[in-house]
């Protein structure tokens, strides 16, 4: 709540001396800062933090394909080996529960349990 207070009455402050100072004040500081961003040795930085980015921005979109193909793959073995099981499926889900159901396509793969007291 003290924060929250402290927040407030440092915007309102800085809206009054704002306010006061006015639109001539805005001009030199909106001036100040685009002689700043001008200045070539902040764009030589700014060039040089902009190719960085980019770099690193490939490195990481590898990486993430790299663990995303290999996912994938780990996924799709899985699954291959779960539906081809041991190569006969009809007596492994004839033999199993109700609860085993491989043989059904995948939409209809989900069950509704009630509980039993």
């Amino acid at each position: 709540m003290k924060g929250k207070i402290i927040f407030l009455a440092a915007g309102a402050t800085g809206y009054v001396l704002g306010a006061r100072a006015g639109r001539e004040r805005y001009d030199q500081i909106a001036s100040a800062v685009g002689r700043l961003w001008g200045n070539p040795k902040v764009q030589s930085r700014v060039g040089d933090l902009e190719d960085k980015a980019g770099d690193l921005a490939k490195q990481a979109g590898s990486l993430a394909q790299e663990k995303v193909g290999a996912a994938a793959g780990s996924v799709a073995g899985s699954v291959k080996d779960k539906f081809s099981g041991s190569g006969d499926s009809s007596t492994s889900s004839s033999s199993s529960s109700s609860d085993d159901s491989s043989d059904a396509p995948l939409g209809e793969q989900h069950h509704t349990r009630m509980p039993t007291d």
